[in-house]
């Protein structure tokens, strides 16, 4: 077929084919006897495919790697998806600031230019400071998640051997696949690239022995969250204390309401619960955090 019935069939105009084969996304065959460019099926099949991506706005560089096999699709896919992301954020932040701009009274006269192109070369992150800052505690929890983990083992766990049983068991049930590296009563593995030390604690509650399995990454700055250090100490800080910090003020709103004296009643109950809480939460988050029991 010729260029109009490949345009026709494609829906992709003849100026942009011919521009096309210049950047080297298709090389039609032509006609010996003038030269004429001659398409096939396949060529339209590829000209559809073009047309495609770019409307995704993927650039005509990355198509030609997708359609030489250079660069498999679904990376090119992502490549593009992480753009677009960027961009909406950009437009977000630019829709943002002519909304403000729209409902000032200012005139071009009395605006703070120097204030304004201060703001958009550094903007906040879209959602506003709260959006941004629950962003990074997200990214930071799912960080502690993985430096640490905790489960209740089958058996007593009297060797390395039962140990080394154990933590395979366990990977086995959850859909992991660990690599034993030391074996031991402490052994160590390796867990999506990353190593882990395991430890084994036992504990009594009401006079039932409770075995539980702890996992910790060896090093800790394989899974560092990035971010501002003070803001991530606070967030680390709410993460593992808020729940004993609740219960501390819930004892503290009850004792208060409780017909005794300040002093010494009252200060001395605060006490008592204070450090019960404290105490039963660390030994929660020790033995209990980020458990992954199946």
């Amino acid at each position: 077929m010729n260029i109009k019935q490949a345009a026709e069939q494609s829906g992709v105009s003849a100026r942009n084919i011919r521009y096309y084969e210049q950047a080297g996304l298709l090389t039609p065959a032509r006609n010996p006897e003038n030269e004429y460019r001659i398409y096939s099926q396949a060529d339209v099949r590829a000209l559809k495919l073009i047309r495609m991506l770019r409307t995704l706005d993927m650039p005509v560089e990355e198509i030609g790697t997708v359609l030489n096999g250079t660069l498999p699709l679904a990376e090119a896919a992502e490549r593009q998806r992480q753009r677009l992301e960027a961009e909406q954020q950009k437009l977000a932040a630019a829709a943002a600031f002519c909304t403000e701009l729209a409902a000032g009274d200012r005139t071009a006269a009395e605006l703070d230019v120097d204030s304004c192109l201060e703001r958009m070369d550094s903007p906040a992150p879209a959602g506003g400071w709260f959006t941004g800052w629950v962003q990074d505690y997200r990214k930071m929890a799912a960080a502690e998640h993985k430096r640490q983990f905790t489960f209740t083992p089958d058996t007593a766990i009297a060797t390395p051997q039962e140990f080394t049983a154990e933590l395979l068991a366990w990977a086995a049930n959850c859909g992991e696949e660990i690599v034993i590296t030391h074996e031991g009563m402490t052994p160590r593995f390796m867990l999506d690239g990353i190593e882990y030390r395991a430890v084994r604690y036992s504990s009594h509650v009401s006079n039932i022995p409770i075995l539980r399995v702890r996992c910790e990454v060896c090093d800790p700055s394989a899974l560092a969250a990035e971010g501002d250090p003070k803001r991530l100490r606070v967030q680390r800080f709410l993460h593992y204390g808020l729940p004993v910090l609740v219960c501390i003020a819930l004892a503290v709103v009850w004792v208060c309401t409780r017909n005794m004296p300040l002093w010494p009643d009252k200060a001395a109950m605060l006490l008592t619960l204070g450090a019960l809480g404290i105490g039963y939460g660390f030994r929660g988050w020790y033995l209990y955090y980020n458990d992954r029991d199946q």
